[in-house]
């Protein structure tokens, strides 16, 4: 229990590293507001916001789908492209349209519907404003803004249906109604909202990110909601020159907070996930014709014979770009610059918005700069932070006397540069720790790796030596100076932690060293080799599943090798074995199949797969020792499954509306499969395949495609698995006579057999990971896996069956695991810890691999194989455990333990050689 509970410490801990060492939280408290100008170019900003339109989707057959939006780009619009950050999701995605700021990774732990931190935006800078859309983006920003000053509508969250047979449409509709009656009141009232200065205009329209999902961003249905859109964006527009009697004061921005692929996903790194389309016109911006010739842009849109330059901007550079048109101040936390080649505004003008932003920067770098010199020992700051403030120095001096001679061209170059220092500096400020924390985490890996080792090595009866006190007391009063001087040296608490544990656990190494002279012996030496190339190409498999193929193919001889080299003593054995061959190859196709580009749906491999499952639930019910009333009851229940999913099915194909009573037998249906398994014995075999037959029906309904094949292959190959491995350990006892519930007292130790079983189990787990597409990207997640369960929009509940659907095949391993622990009589606490030992000695290796620079797509993949595996580890932790419950329990009469002779013949068989003898 100690080694458990160490283990999650140093595992959550390790998970948290990355986010303190790579993405530091944006949110400063206490900064100071920002100047204003009086005589902005415009009074007014209208922000539409297409949720989950993609760049491709929006410039697609020439702009035809939006002909208002096409002509106003010909007409007076500037257009660009606005790049997004990882996650590509809507609540990030606004975050940094308003408010400059990439979502804090806190985020990720403090909830998704509630605003997790407070932070500054443009709508808080207005003087006023109001926000149409879905209560999960709207809400958010007015949530610790100034009270009075952002004003909310949203519709229910129960409206934003997920159904194959919804109008999304409905949605945007819904909003373009609400703006037509505030605007209704606007010109029936005199001096009202639209006649202030600094007011914004929200519209979210969600509905293109609900069509993509459920009818995908090619669909006829996609082209008629952007058809909606662009319609509702007109009317809107002229109803504001209406109201404002074509005043010239209004500005309009058109663009979208993050894209999505041909499935209908988003979330990962892919350029049709990044890249937004970001159309801006009205008062302040410049008509493209006005801009810098499309030969200085590395690439131009083509339209009516016309070449229009395409602007590249960060997502974040558009909360500046706002508050410079309207100008207001920049939000306190943006990290964008201001796109100065989109706006038609004065050199004058223009160098005050420029000089603007970048003292909101630099206000960020002061707020660090003073926590830097707060510290005791001054002595200790490095050349770079020395050298990064000379130069800002520096540059606010020139920039200053450029500015007292009016040249306001130098002013806007130097400003530039000082953003650009600024922004370097901010990010040496978040980064500080990197360099330290990457040694001490990694001496605590190591540290850890070395202590497991140990554990999984030292035989139970081993002597133990005297603790080296010297070494002790050395540890004790290193771990209180590194203690004392960091927190002398203001360092925050956490970072203290990761530089502490490594001398703790170093220490206690140091100070127990005798019983850690084994491992360094020339056979344990050449033991951990081959430990670690096997590792290494678990972890290659992890970044390129392909790879799975041939490792998989090299475990079934290494499995297989020990029955071929001697004649299998019947029919049986060889069948078992030619069926282990098959099987393994059938699995390993899966891997060759391609997973970027294919539809994720498939009607055909869906309903194989329900036939083939009813099936094959049919012939394990016949095989249970239940009464023939139970077992008919059973198949009737099989049958009646397979027919409710079949016509959900129709129904969602046919965009038919599904009556409520099909999917209430779905989730019934899943109640009865989970509780099936527990109305069996506890033997190893019924066990399993109730699990299996259990399992299957959930996992079915919240399939698109081959996945219920995938999952029948997956599950005869680890049962194959499991009798192979019993063919070869006890040649007199079948599978049936193993029980979960056994007594029996392993006492076996760790050999090569052990340690290929849990490279078997790794492998095995990267199987059920990757089988059916890539778990190491979010984009593998399709919000239609829940469409025979929900409709309606409700994120806890569509994550918590996501999460159940990627679980299954891993309980089902784990299972496998435990009763592998049984047939090999080996401990289970050491089969645990080298299991321990693989997941991080591949943890170590992603650990070094996470960027937070490059392209997105190599960023949002570095970090998601981290946390996965990082996860992962802590999951099957958690879920080793879980399994107890789910293989020991059971609501029929309790099945005789094993009896005694049996029990006999399994020590005989299990333990060491030596003890062999003594029981013989």
């Amino acid at each position: 229990m100690k080694l458990l509970l160490l283990a999650v410490v140093i595992h959550v801990l390790f998970l948290l590293s990355i986010f303190y060492i790579h993405f530091q939280s944006p949110i400063l408290k206490g900064l100071p507001d920002g100047a204003e100008h009086d005589h902005p170019p415009a009074d007014r900003l209208v922000l539409f916001v297409g949720d989950g339109l993609r760049a491709e989707s929006f410039l697609r057959h020439d702009l035809n789908r939006t002909h208002f939006l096409r002509n106003t780009l010909l007409r007076e619009g500037v257009f660009g492209i606005s790049n997004t950050r990882v996650p590509t999701e809507s609540r990030p995605g606004h975050a940094a349209l308003l408010a400059g700021v990439y979502e804090d990774p806190s985020a990720v732990f403090r909830g998704w519907k509630e605003n997790p931190v407070e932070f500054d935006s443009v709508l808080n800078r207005s003087s006023v404003s109001y926000c149409w859309g879905s209560p999960d983006i709207v809400h958010m920003f007015s949530r610790g803004a100034t009270p009075g000053r952002v004003h909310v509508a949203a519709y229910d969250s129960n409206d934003e249906s997920f159904a194959q047979s919804a109008n999304t449409s409905l949605l945007d509709i819904w909003v373009f109604d609400r703006v037509r009656e505030f605007l209704a009141g606007e010109q029936q009232t005199k001096g009202g909202v639209l006649s202030q200065k600094k007011v914004v205009l929200f519209l979210h329209l969600l509905g293109l990110d609900t069509a993509g999902h459920v009818h995908k961003p090619y669909s006829e249905l996609f082209t008629e909601n952007l058809i909606t859109v662009d319609k509702g964006i007109e009317s809107i527009v002229r109803l504001i020159e209406r109201a404002t009697k074509n005043d010239g004061r209004t500005a309009y921005i058109f663009t979208s907070d993050h894209g999505m692929t041909d499935q209908g996903s988003h979330g990962a790194g892919h350029p049709h996930e990044t890249e937004t389309p970001f159309l801006a016109w009205g008062a302040g911006f410049k008509h493209w014709k006005e801009a810098i010739p499309a030969s200085d842009y590395s690439n131009a849109l083509e339209l009516d014979g016309k070449s229009i330059p395409v602007h590249h901007l960060n997502q974040a550079d558009a909360a500046p770009l706002m508050a410079a048109v309207l100008g207001i101040a920049v939000p306190k936390n943006s990290l964008g610059k201001l796109p100065r080649s989109l706006l038609n505004v004065s050199e004058e003008y223009a160098a005050w918005a420029m000089r603007n932003n970048a003292e909101q920067l630099l206000s960020q770098y002061h707020h660090w700069q003073r926590e830097s010199e707060g510290k005791m020992l001054q002595w200790l700051v490095s050349t770079k932070q020395t050298s990064l403030k000379v130069l800002i120095e520096a540059l606010q001096s020139e920039i200053a006397d450029a500015d007292y001679r009016k040249d306001y061209t130098e002013v806007q170059s130097l400003t530039k540069m000082l953003i650009d220092t600024a922004l370097n500096a901010i990010e040496y400020f978040q980064t500080y720790y990197k360099p330290h924390l990457y040694i001490a985490l990694t001496l605590t890996m190591l540290g850890w790796l070395l202590l497991l080792a140990k554990e999984t090595c030292t035989p139970t009866n081993t002597r133990i030596f005297a603790l080296n006190r010297a070494v002790a007391l050395t540890a004790v009063v290193v771990a209180l100076t590194v203690t004392i001087f960091n927190i002398a040296q203001n360092t925050p608490t956490v970072v203290v932690l990761y530089f502490v544990l490594p001398v703790i656990l170093w220490g206690y190494i140091g100070a127990h060293w005798r019983q850690y002279a084994p491992l360094l012996q020339g056979k344990a030496a050449m033991y951990s080799a081959g430990f670690i190339i096997a590792a290494e190409a678990l972890v290659w498999a992890f970044m390129d599943r392909r790879l799975l193929a041939p490792l998989l193919w090299v475990h079934c001889l290494i499995v297989v090798k020990p029955l071929l080299d001697r004649k299998p003593s019947d029919a049986n054995n060889r069948s078992m074995v030619r069926h282990w061959i098959a099987f393994n190859l059938l699995l390993s196709g899966f891997f060759l199949l391609p997973t970027i580009g294919r539809d994720s749906s498939n009607l055909y491999l869906l309903c194989i797969s329900i036939f083939a499952w009813t099936a094959v639930n049919t012939m394990i019910v016949h095989r249970s020792k239940h009464t023939s009333l139970l077992k008919s009851i059973a198949v009737l229940v099989q049958l009646l499954q397979a027919a409710n999913l079949l016509y959900l099915i129709f129904l969602i194909q046919a965009s038919a509306n599904v009556p409520q009573w099909c999917r209430s037998l779905c989730w019934v249906f899943s109640g009865l499969g989970l509780l099936a398994p527990y109305s069996t014995s506890t033997s190893v075999s019924d066990r399993m395949l109730a699990l299996f037959s259990g399992l299957s029906g959930p996992y079915m309904m919240l399939s698109l495609s081959y996945e219920p094949l995938f999952l029948l292959c997956f599950c005869y190959t680890l049962y194959l698995w499991l009798n192979v491995e019993n063919c070869m350990r006890n040649k007199r006892i079948a599978l049936d006579s193993f029980h979960y519930c056994s007594s029996i007292q392993a006492e076996g130790s760790i050999d090569f057999k052990n340690t290929r079983l849990t490279f078997g189990f790794m492998l095995f787990l990267l199987v059920s990971f990757f089988g059916t597409g890539n778990l190491a990207t979010v984009s593998s997640f399709d919000p239609n896996w829940v469409r025979c369960f929900v409709t309606t929009f409700s994120p806890f509940t569509m994550m918590a069956l996501i999460v159940f659907k990627l679980l299954v095949p891993v309980l089902l391993l784990i299972c496998v695991l435990k009763a592998m622990v049984i047939i090999s009589s080996v401990p289970k606490t050491k089969m645990f810890t080298l299991t321990l030992m693989v997941c991080d000695w591949m943890c170590m290796n992603f650990f070094f691999l996470v960027k937070n620079k490059g392209s997105w797509m190599e960023i949002g993949s570095s970090i998601s194989h981290f946390v996965i595996l990082e996860c992962t580890t802590i999951v099957v932790i958690m879920m080793y455990e879980l399994a107890r419950f789910v293989t020991d329990v059971t609501l029929t009469t309790s099945t005789p333990r094993t009896r005694p002779a049996q029990a006999y013949v399994i020590s005989s068989q299990c333990l060491p050689y030596t003890n062999k003898e003594r029981v013989e």
